[in-house]
Parts: structure tokens; sequence; C-alpha cells
């Protein structure tokens, strides 16, 4: 037992310095880094490995870390940080997470981005990296997206997994066609690790800029044409394609496209023909009403109203059964209504629905609305019993991901920040399940076997 603390102790004081980018004098205290609520100790929450590990280093058991047990995990080591030698190498990944059962058990993450100056700065709107992650001048957007592809794919060997799809969605910096190139360039730079889901810009932008009863046949056919196009180029999908998108801050957009959209049903009959999925990013509204005081006053872009989207995903979801709809984001929750009981229902009523989970670092909504309703994990951490039914009865259909914009400085972002928290839910999980929603699932409904 004290050589597993030890060897644990070390991977993740090299895993705090590898993300922290900071000096190695903080980064061998993980309370200094990563104590958000300043009691100078680290709960379940708040420490950034996975459970697992914090279960061995929490010796008595009270469910937080103190400087006493990390300091007692070094003194079992018998030095006071990792050698010169260490510290120069590659930095140790989490052993439950990096080196998994067998390598058919790592794991695959459906839903990743890249972003060409980091989502913090984009939002702030204080200017964009240069080729090296700094200056004052424009960025180098082709070669900044290559560098976050890179971090990407490294932050994927600390944590197990061995391939991702990166989504493209439309940016203010580029028009749609320069969007889907710099992203597919980028994808290409990781072959075999990263793989594109496309159509979040090209297609995404038509589908928002045209009324449902204004498509013409012209219309529908270019449409197809142009998602026929990214398949023969390689994509493994469409995504991330926008039905209802709601605005989180006042730098953020509201976007709507009905999902029985008459171009979303010929998104459909191609994604069937072409044997691949869509990558749904839907707000789960049952019932339309006002729109939630806390969204209103973090962004007055949203609408008074919540229009109903259930109806128009079950329209999608029948129209052409052969098409696979891979609902995104499940687990944020931002109106109150995607609860496992819909959720459930909806599976059971369609078998070409599927579920990508993700779980937000954050624990409230934005705009103060409180605690975030229907999060999949508890506040330490733990998946509550009537999620785990959910996945556990459709453990066939559901995936993971985790949605984090990796942008080229390789710092997490403050504002959207899931990746650590929803690999360390999957840890959680019962081998079997980890490893079917984990890889099976994904391997099978988007080719990458």
């Amino acid at each position: 037992m004290a050589r597993e603390i030890r060897r644990l102790v070390f991977c993740l004081s090299a895993l705090t310095v590898f993300f922290g980018l900071v000096p190695e004098a903080i980064a061998q205290n993980p309370i200094i880094m990563h104590d958000r609520d300043g009691d100078d100790r680290l709960s379940r929450r708040e420490f950034p490995g996975p459970p697992p590990v914090f279960d061995r280093l929490d010796s008595d058991g009270d469910g937080f870390l103190t400087h006493q047990e990390f300091r007692q995990g070094r003194r079992n080591r018998g030095d006071r940080g990792p050698s010169r030698q260490r510290r120069r190498g590659k930095p140790s990944p989490p052993p439950e997470l990096a080196r998994p059962a067998s390598p058919a058990w790592r794991y695959l993450d459906t839903h990743t981005h890249l972003h060409p100056i980091g989502l913090d700065v984009a939002l702030r709107g204080s200017g964009g990296f240069a080729n090296q992650g700094g200056g004052d001048g424009p960025p180098d957007m082709a070669a900044n997206l290559r560098e976050a592809a890179e971090r990407l794919v490294t932050r994927m060997d600390a944590y197990g997994l061995q391939k991702a799809l990166v989504v493209v969605v439309p940016s203010t910096r580029q028009s749609p066609e320069e969007d889907y190139a710099g992203m597919r360039d980028a994808v290409r730079s990781q072959p075999g690790r990263l793989f594109l889901m496309a159509g979040g810009a090209t297609l995404g932008s038509v589908l928002l800029s045209t009324a449902p009863d204004a498509v013409s046949d012209s219309d529908a056919e270019e449409f197809v044409s142009r998602a026929e196009k990214l398949i023969a180029e390689g994509a493994r999908g469409f995504g991330e394609m926008i039905s209802y998108h709601l605005c989180m801050t006042q730098r953020h957009s509201f976007k709507y496209a009905p999902a029985d959209h008459p171009l979303f049903l010929r998104l459909a009959d191609v994604a069937a023909k072409s044997d691949v999925p869509i990558g749904l990013h839907m707000e789960a509204i049952e019932h339309p009403g006002p729109m939630p005081e806390n969204l209103r006053r973090a962004c007055d872009k949203n609408p008074e109203q919540l229009t109903a989207t259930i109806p128009g995903l079950e329209a999608l979801l029948a129209h052409n059964r052969g098409a696979r709809i891979v609902w995104q984001h499940i687990g944020w929750d931002n109106v109150g209504q995607m609860t496992p009981r819909l959720l459930d229902r909806l599976l059971r009523r369609h078998e070409n629905l599927f579920l990508s989970l993700r779980v937000e670092r954050r624990t409230h909504q934005v705009g103060g609305g409180g605690r975030m309703p229907n999060r999949i994990v508890d506040t330490e951490g733990a998946i509550h019993p009537d999620w785990l039914k959910l996945i556990d009865e459709h453990q066939d259909r559901v995936m993971v991901g985790s949605d984090e914009f990796v942008g080229p400085s390789g710092k997490e972002p403050g504002g959207a920040a899931s990746f650590a928290d929803t690999w360390a839910m999957v840890s959680r999980l019962p081998p079997v399940i980890a490893r079917k929603i984990g890889r099976s699932n994904a391997a099978r409904i988007y080719r990458l076997q």
C-alpha cells in the first residue's frame, strides 16, 4: 500500500505541474493550485485527479485532503519532490485512467473543441495569441489550431484517451468555410488520434439563417451536396449541429433551428445513407414557458419565451430511423427539464437516439440561478442514483463527450471546464459499463474501431 500511495502522489504532482503551467514550488502543493473556496484543503470536487486517487490519499476519510496528507505521501516516498530526471521527462498521468486494464480499454471522447486563441480570451475580448501564444498582432489561426490539437492530444495521453472527435462551430473571426478548413487541417495534423465532425459551421450557418418555410428544392439540393462533400473529405459525421443554443454571456449568442427543420430532415437522410451520426446541440425543453430569470440576466439575446424542442427532436428521429442522432451535453441542463425520466422515455421510444454525457465543473447556473439542475454527479463527484440507473439500463446507447475548449496555451478554460470532471465520472462507473460508454459504444457509432 505504501508503494502504491507513493506512486499515486508522484503522478498527481507531475500532472499538476503539467496542466498548471506554474513554478514547481507551487505545483508541489496541489492545495495552492486547486483550493477554489479558500479553506486551505481540497474537497472531492476541487481535487484535479480521479476519485480513486483521492480515496487513497484521504488517510482520515473525512472527505478532504490537507497539507499534512500530501506531505505524508511525500515522506512515504522518501524525498521532497520528483527527481531532476523525472522533472525533465514526460509527466505521469493518473494511473486509473491512463493505464486501463487492456489496450482495448483506452477511451474515446465524442465531443471536443479546438480554439485558436483560447475560450476565456475570446469571451473577454482581449485580443489573441500569435503563433507561440503571445504578442499583440492578429493571431495565426492555422498555427494556433495545430498547437491546440497537439495540446489536446497531450491531455488525452494523460487521461488514457486514445481518440477524440473534434467538432466545428462557427466563429466571428472567419467565414464558415475558413472555420471548417482550419479545423480540418488541424485534425489532420494528429492522424489516428483526432477525427473530424463537420458541418457545424458550413451547414449550421445555412440551417440557422433559413426559415423552415423558405427552403426551396434548389436550397435542399445544395445543402445535401455540401453535406455529402464533407463526408467524402473524411468527416466521421455531422457536428456540432445546433438546434437550440442558449446565450450564456453578453459575448455569447442565442441560436435556434427546430430539429424538424426541412434541412435537418435532409441531413438525416444523408447521415443514414452515409452511415454516420449527427451530433446535436439542443436544450431539453418539453414544456414551453418564460425564459429563466438567470438566463435573462446573463444575456439579453435570449428570447423572452422558451420554445419546446422535444416535439421537433422526436419528429427528426422518426423521419429516418437509419439516422443515428447523438444528443450532446447530456447532464448540462440550463432550464431544468433534462431529467433522467425524460431521457429514459425518449430512449425507449427511439432506437436511433444516443446520448453523450458531460459534467461541467461549475455546479451553479449562469447568471446567479442557484445550483445546476439535473447534474449527473453531486458536489462530491458521486453519480446520482437516477442517472446511474439510466446509464445502466441504456448502457449500449450512452457515450462521453467532454465538450471542453482546448486552446494553443494548453490552459484549462475557467468558464467551461469539463474534461477532467467528465472523465472522473466515468472512473466511478462499474468497469463493464465504463468500458462501454467510455469506448466501445463510440467506436461502433462513429466507426472508430
